[in-house]
């Protein structure tokens, strides 16, 4: 099941990535996750940061990138809880190592949000049968 997950998930990931852009800038997708210091919940909580780096044409294309990156980090939470116990937020940086995110406008991630929720409703990714609250937990990202 992991596998088909992760097969899936990385499909997805090419098909948006792979279409033809004629100007691509590097992104730094950075989500900070609360993660427990050792093998078990018994360590301390330390923050973390997991990070991909991908081409978009646009901050607005590469936060769409970073919320799939955020719903992916959100149901590796709920598959391994003894080792991540939340996640913090969801950081974009561009090629100077700035967080863009707050350079796009409310509305317009919003609708990057929406839109990634409606997908999910529709896929095959069992988000919502993994991920208690996914819709809530998605919306911390903004």
């Amino acid at each position: 099941m992991n596998r088909y997950f992760s097969l899936l998930f990385a499909g997805i990931l090419l098909a948006a990535c792979g279409q033809d852009k004629p100007k691509s800038d590097s992104y730094v997708l950075s989500v900070a996750v609360e993660a427990y210091d050792g093998n078990n919940k018994k360590g301390a909580v330390v923050e973390r940061f997991e990070t991909d780096t991908v081409a978009a044409s646009s901050a607005l294309a590469a936060y769409s990138k970073g919320i799939q990156k955020y719903a992916a980090v959100l149901m590796h939470i709920q598959q391994f809880p003894d080792s991540i116990q939340g996640t913090g937020g969801l950081a974009v940086y561009d090629s100077k190592g700035q967080d863009v995110v707050s350079t796009i406008p409310q509305t317009q991630r919003d609708s990057v949000i929406m839109n990634f929720i409606q997908f999910a409703r529709r896929s095959t990714i069992p988000y919502y049968d993994r991920v208690k609250d996914f819709e809530l937990k998605l919306m911390t990202a903004r």
